[in-house]
């Protein structure tokens, strides 16, 4: 059983490449509500992926509260943010691309959020979902820093948004972040005030990602399953 203390983030990070006698073991852990979503993917391999990120979030839940995957019971609330029944652990996932990562902690709520980055028309996006300030940062930035400044902001958002479990339900532009690529994580202003604290994830170079703390933590502590 992993000790998890107080002010301690532990963050983990999977692959979701796996065999197909994995696959099958991971299925297994589900419970047949979630393997009925998984089968409604249009694309297999993002279903595939899903199941594996999930088994992968019930063993590493089972690790802290001493329970077998396939016993853990989520509840979920009203924005779909799901909690362990019966267990005060925080948690939250994300997953991009053939990757996963799971923020845990003892007691502050967690969101994180993971995008692979990849090619897209960043300014359009920026223009359509961001405040007008952010838009201001954003073009007057070098063009060969825009696409990492999109996933920079982005991924900021949607920790904040999955920590806070409003979601999509609060809009993106309500949500001011650092935008330069350059410069640390910052809230700078948003709709849900409290404690809440920010950072930049070193997971991997072909990922953007980012996690926000409801309250003061000691340390994040990176994991792997093995």
């Amino acid at each position: 059983m992993l000790m998890l203390l107080e002010r301690d983030i532990h963050v983990w990070s999977v692959e979701l490449n796996l065999s197909h006698q994995q696959l099958e073991d991971f299925s297994q852990f589900l419970t047949e509500q979630e393997r009925q979503r998984a089968a409604k993917f249009i694309n297999p391999t993002h279903g595939n992926r899903w199941t594996i990120a999930r088994g992968y979030l019930r063993q590493i839940l089972g690790k802290y509260i001493n329970l077998k995957p396939k016993a853990i019971v989520f509840n979920y609330g009203a924005q779909g943010k799901p909690a362990v029944e019966g267990k005060d652990i925080q948690f939250n996932l994300s997953h991009s691309g053939d990757r996963a990562v799971y923020a845990i902690s003892a007691k502050h709520p967690v969101g994180i959020d993971l995008e692979q980055i990849h090619p897209l028309p960043a300014a359009d996006l920026v223009d359509r979902f961001f405040s007008s300030a952010e838009q201001a940062i954003f073009h007057s930035l070098p063009v060969d820093l825009q696409q990492a400044a999109f996933f920079h902001a982005w991924t900021q958002k949607e920790a904040y948004l999955k920590a806070c479990g409003t979601g999509l339900s609060t809009p993106l532009d309500r949500i001011e972040v650092s935008i330069d690529p350059r410069t640390p994580a910052a809230i700078i202003s948003a709709p849900i005030t409290g404690m809440w604290q920010i950072q930049k994830l070193a997971i991997s170079t072909a990922y953007a990602s980012a996690i926000v703390i409801g309250g003061k933590y000691g340390e994040i502590k990176y994991l792997t399953f093995n």
